[in-house]
């Protein structure tokens, strides 16, 4: 064999156990990488509890099944919410997924957010944030539809919980 070869066999396994790393090990990089201290802690919080839901919603995809059936399969869940004050979509971005690495190592008290949709337990939650027509949509994507249901869920109470004007729109 090639010493090339040798080289090469080690890198390829190194990305494919980077890719696969457990959610509690991924939420402690994002934590060390990308949060600030306590008083960044505070803000965070503050933007999550003042947060105002227009649109809760799950995301879905459609799937070719066997003999020529189309399967729906929720691959998401969409929030659009009204932006908070001086908070561009990249900081809020930063902000959900410090708020969820923090949730997931126990660093948040999980009863101030019973219903909260950016962590779930044992699970890396991917967020993105990007604007929306003056407002941000929010995905929320986890590994399977099981997980996805779950998060789904969660949204529909966070935004009954957190309602722009006292009615928020739940599909």
């Amino acid at each position: 064999m090639d010493k090339r070869m040798f080289l090469l066999v080690p890198m390829v396994l190194g990305m494919a156990c980077a890719s696969t790393l457990p959610p509690e090990t991924k939420a402690a990089e994002v934590e060390r990488l990308q949060c600030g201290g306590a008083t960044a802690e505070a803000e965070d919080l503050r933007v999550l509890t003042d947060a105002k839901v227009i649109e809760a919603r799950p995301l879905y995809s459609h799937v070719i099944t066997g003999n020529n059936g189309l399967e729906e399969r929720v691959d998401g869940t969409k929030l659009v919410i009204r932006p908070p004050e001086g908070i561009s979509p990249e900081r809020m971005t930063r902000i959900l997924q410090c708020h969820s690495a923090r949730a997931l190592l126990g660093q948040v008290d999980r009863a101030k957010f019973p219903d909260d949709p950016f962590w779930l337990p044992d699970t890396w939650v991917s967020i993105e944030v990007k604007p929306d027509n003056g407002n941000y949509a929010v995905t929320l994507e986890a590994n399977d539809i099981p997980t996805n249901l779950k998060l789904a869920a969660r949204a529909k109470a966070y935004a009954q919980a957190h309602p722009l004007d006292g009615t928020p729109s739940v599909q």
